[in-house]
């Protein structure tokens, strides 16, 4: 039975693992002091926050954005005031305007009534030709331009109070939109120094946070620093050692004594898969060939007698 793609890439997987133990055995018994393969990483590799600072250009629009809305309402609202104001005003005038005019028709209408009542009784008494209809002429002519005169003064009066109110309408909207002015200033420099002080905060934040890091990577790599010299000592230890078992042995034996520790591993490694599996690892390279020495024969042995077929 063909192994299948999927079991193919677990054997490769396997057998690397297989190498990888195999070299820690080469590194166990090696004769020279090889340098620790520390399972400890170089670097604890901790990222960093980034800090960008915002421009003052960029606190100060932000600010004046943080406060426009408000501004606006108010400035709103005066208008709205300013042109109510006015409008009342406006209205008032033209009021007044009509009610003169009222007033002086009505006057005229009167004199001009009293003026053929004054004809008419002339003529009933025979007086037409008399000083007498001149008299009273002239008493209704000066009771009419009285009361016009009256209505005139009335009229420039209260059209000199309008246009007061129309001034000081003008200059209380001046009033309220330049202390509006002042008041958005006053509140763009606050919201200015909050945005600030809130920037500041994020700045210190960041750089207490990227300290910490560099403090934990600073001891990460002492620690690690000290870990790799216990380790270099112990494979100094251990080739010395070496030296003195392969002095006991003699090469033959040395090689022997590291070629049955990885037997060891392979048939251990090897348990879990059939027959054709393990001998579809045995044609991926000649690495076990050569690792085995002696002992790759036992190990193919092993392999077709002691592992169930497929």
């Amino acid at each position: 039975m063909a192994v299948s793609d999927e079991r193919l890439n677990e054997l490769y997987a396997l057998y690397n693992e297989i190498k990888r133990r195999c070299q820690v055995i080469d590194n166990k018994y090696s004769l020279d002091t090889v340098p620790p393969d520390l399972d400890m990483p170089e670097s604890l590799n901790l990222q960093k926050l980034v800090y960008t600072p915002k421009t003052e250009e960029q606190l100060r629009t932000a600010a004046e954005q943080s406060v426009a809305a408000t501004v606006l309402s108010k400035q709103r609202s005066i208008e709205k005031t300013y042109s109510s104001k006015l409008k009342s005003l406006s209205l008032q005038k033209d009021k007044l305007l009509a009610d003169a005019d009222a007033k002086l028709n009505a006057a005229l209408a009167d004199f001009n009534a009293e003026k053929e009542e004054i004809a008419r009784k002339l003529v009933d008494n025979g007086l037409v030709f008399s000083t007498v209809g001149v008299k009273y002429n002239k008493l209704a002519s000066d009771r009419y331009n009285e009361q016009a005169k009256t209505i005139s003064a009335y009229l420039l009066a209260e059209q000199k109070a309008l246009t007061t109110q129309e001034t000081d309408a003008q200059q209380l909207y001046d009033e309220s939109c330049a202390s509006l002015d002042e008041e958005k200033q006053a509140r763009i420099d606050e919201a200015y120094r909050k945005l600030a002080e809130k920037e500041e905060k994020e700045r210190v934040s960041v750089e207490k946070y990227n300290n910490s890091l560099e403090e934990k990577e600073q001891r990460y790599q002492a620690t690690r620093a000290k870990a790799y010299e216990s380790a270099w000592r112990a494979q100094q230890n251990m080739a010395l050692q070496n030296a003195k078992t392969y002095a006991e042995l003699g090469e033959t034996g040395y090689r022997d004594l590291i070629q049955r520790e990885k037997y060891g591993v392979c048939t251990q490694a090897f348990s879990q898969l059939n027959r054709e599996e393990a001998n579809t690892m045995l044609s991926f390279d000649g690495f076990l060939r050569s690792s085995l020495g002696s002992y790759y024969s036992a190990f193919v042995n092993w392999i077709n007698t002691v592992l169930l077929p497929a």
